[in-house]
């Protein structure tokens, strides 16, 4: 005996309406979900929704619980992703080389114009971020998700210290300094790229995009 595709989408369906938004969470619960239920059925000779009503009724509680603590095992995957993006030899090397060009051939004083260029490379994180999501707009994944809300926290804390449009002076005026920020703001723009779109190759090869 097997549950039928009703079934199945009936708890996915349930698990979504109980906050669960995450296809990748959704998925695993509902496969978890489902066996229990089968077995609930088999043993106790119940229907499928008398089955399901008592599964949940006990275990509602742990799956929620387990939602969240998913979301906090995703943020520490990405962010160990995201760490090893940066510190990728190819990515060092961008940063060492254009740290050097930036000092060499652009210093701050002369080319106002280069504070700007900090602000673009996080514009450009953002916009591959969001070009992402829209591929996927029916569909939810905990790990890009969690992904996109760091990458938006580390652009507002640069918005409140450097944001070139609204500080009519750039708040670090050593050439040193600046094109050390300029390039480990490069490093982790292309971290961020690098771990959102390994995501998204990830989701795209695991689950049906919708």
């Amino acid at each position: 005996m097997s549950l039928t595709k009703e079934n199945i989408q009936f708890i996915d369906t349930y698990l979504k309406n109980s906050d669960i938004m995450f296809t990748d969470v959704r998925t695993e619960m509902v496969d978890h979900v489902a066996t229990a239920v089968l077995e609930k059925i088999e043993e106790e000779n119940l229907t499928f929704y008398d089955a399901f009503k008592a599964y949940m009724v006990v275990h509602k509680k742990d799956l929620l619980k387990y939602n969240k603590q998913f979301k906090k095992t995703t943020d520490k995957i990405v962010l160990k992703s995201l760490f090893k993006k940066f510190i990728a030899p190819l990515n060092i090397g961008v940063m060492v080389v254009s740290f050097f060009i930036l000092i060499q051939f652009f210093p701050l004083g002369d080319k106002k114009f280069v504070k700007f260029i900090p602000f673009g490379f996080l514009i450009i994180a953002l916009l591959v971020y969001y070009i992402v999501v829209l591929k996927k707009r029916k569909q939810r994944f905990s790990g890009i998700e969690r992904a996109g809300l760091i990458l938006t926290l580390i652009f507002q804390l640069y918005n409140a210290f450097q944001h070139p449009f609204f500080n009519e002076k750039s708040v670090i005026t050593n050439d040193y300094y600046f094109s050390l920020f300029f390039a480990l703001l490069l490093g982790l723009s292309t971290a961020f790229i690098a771990v959102i779109l390994d995501l998204h190759k990830k989701y795209t090869n695991h689950y049906a995009i919708a």
